[in-house]
């Protein structure tokens, strides 16, 4: 299996390696790339038995199958119904192929310079094919990129699991909180349960611990690079593969990636990153075998992605926000706290076990920019962390039958909130595939928008068309979601001193 850790290697490598080409003046782009091309080769060149022991599999096709056909039901490609987020994904992808690297909106000699400062890492290798082949093109390279990431996933995740590929693949799509209950009880006039296409993750208002497949569905160029670090991350577990001081060093350097894809659910998955570190570290000898290569490419990762970052300020706005004690409980009881409460039993003694019910009762507190979008991505690493001790109650026989009973009936009750997301997507790729009529579909208008409203129902977006394509560049928006995207970088340290002129 030495082909899956060098395609996963290359996968999250070749991303930063492309923004350093076109974000970075040459003098530091060089050498950074050189060092990331140095610590690659060394990483492909490793003896498969060295990263852990992978067993042998083939993939089967039904694998192959419903991992295209969820990645197609989420809309990447625009093959399938697309989510209202997507009109900013869309926008994102649009720019990257049309525009110059990096993406400069406006440039005067004085005053404000525009540019695109966003997690965009997951989008250049797609941006790249598109810059060649046109937008056609680059969405098919972006459906298969996501496919290849999905499937990566999966393929380590079953390392973890030790069961079929099957019940892996299922449990990463319907994991998800009792949000149908959330629906029943508490919410208002929506979401409701029927029509079985709702959104329910809004049960709860700003609260949301978004399930795996409404990630993949709305946040796809976060979720997925997230899902993979961290299930690299959980492989390379000492425990398995023989204790080796050095794969700490590997797994920094992972999450330097995720840093770099997604720096909001990187945050929630740096505490695991230091129980990996306590317990993978020889504190006689704290620097053997350690790779210093490694160490440094991670700190060039974190380093030159932050003063990116960083140079949007749309993130300044942080604190602590306060929440009704029963609103608090209801919302982390439905939204995961069942599952981690009837894991105590088995795994109270186990660190990760211990992070993951702080961080999931601490996330919503926290307040990290104008929206509530640290909520939905710190969460991400402990629902994921979450799933996989879930998954070991129901693929093992270990548990009592009562508790496996008890499981398997919640995860059901979780499932609903997935079933709802493809329902929609279904309903509505179908209807515009099936139902509407052969007159051709409206055209996007001529005139840049400015502000885009979010309606409350995602069922009702965009109707007659099948993908959310109302912004045709970001260069002229000028609404509160916006700032997310373009930033003044002017002042900022990365335009003063690392980007190209």
């Amino acid at each position: 299996m030495k082909w899956l850790s060098r395609v996963t290697w290359l996968y999250l490598t070749l991303p930063f390696i492309i923004f350093c080409a076109g974000w970075l003046r040459l003098s530091i782009a060089i050498p950074v790339a050189a060092v990331l091309l140095w610590v690659v080769w060394r990483l492909l060149k490793q003896k498969s038995s060295d990263l852990s022991p992978f067993p042998k599999f083939q993939l089967p096709f039904y694998l192959l199958l419903l991992t295209i056909l969820w990645v197609f039901l989420s809309g990447v490609g625009g093959y399938a119904f697309q989510n209202w987020d997507h009109h900013w994904r869309n926008a994102v992808l649009r720019d990257l192929i049309t525009d110059s690297w990096p993406v400069v909106y406006s440039s005067p000699e004085q005053g404000p310079v525009k540019m695109l400062v966003y997690y965009l890492g997951y989008w250049l290798p797609s941006a790249l094919a598109g810059k060649l082949l046109g937008w056609k093109f680059a969405n098919f390279f972006l459906f298969l990129w996501t496919w290849l990431g999905v499937l990566l996933t999966i393929l380590h995740l079953n390392l973890k699991l030790r069961t079929s590929l099957i019940k892996t693949a299922l449990l990463l799509i319907f994991f998800s909180g009792a949000d149908a209950l959330g629906v029943l009880f508490f919410a208002q006039e929506y979401p409701t349960l029927w029509p079985p296409v709702q959104h329910l993750e809004i049960w709860a208002g700003g609260l949301q611990y978004s399930a795996f497949t409404t990630q993949l569905f709305w946040v796809f160029n976060q979720a997925v690079p997230a899902w993979l670090c961290i299930v690299l991350i959980l492989e390379l577990d000492h425990s398995l593969s023989g204790y080796r001081s050095f794969q700490i060093t590997e797994k920094i350097f992972i999450w330097s990636l995720c840093f770099f894809f997604a720096p909001l659910a990187s945050i929630g998955l740096f505490p695991y990153l230091l129980i990996e570190w306590f317990k993978g570290t020889n504190f006689k000898n704290p620097l053997k075998d350690i790779r210093f290569d490694l160490l440094l490419a991670s700190v060039a990762v974190v380093i030159i992605s932050y003063l990116f970052f960083s140079s949007n300020t749309a993130a300044q706005e942080r604190g602590f926000q306060s929440l009704a004690v029963k609103d608090f409980l209801i919302f982390f009881l439905l939204e995961g706290g069942i599952f981690w409460l009837l894991l105590a039993p088995g795994l109270r003694r186990d660190l990760r076990w211990i992070v993951t019910g702080f961080l999931l009762i601490l996330i919503p507190f926290i307040q990290l920019g104008s929206g509530r979008d640290f909520v939905m991505r710190a969460s991400i690493a402990p629902l994921f962390y979450l799933m996989m001790m879930t998954g070991g109650i129901l693929f093992q026989n270990t548990s009592s039958r009562f508790l496996r009973f008890t499981f398997i009936v919640l995860f059901l009750i979780g499932a609903l909130t997935p079933l709802y997301e493809i329902n929609r997507s279904v309903y509505r790729t179908f209807e515009y595939y099936l139902l509407l009529d052969d007159s051709p579909p409206a055209q996007p208008s001529q005139e840049p928008i400015t502000h885009l409203e979010q309606g409350v129902a995602p069922e009702l977006e965009h109707p007659g068309a099948l993908v959310s394509d109302k912004i045709q560049t970001l260069k002229f928006m000028d609404d509160k979601l916006s700032k997310n995207f373009i930033a003044n970088v002017r002042q900022s340290l990365y335009y003063r001193y690392i980007a190209p002129r």
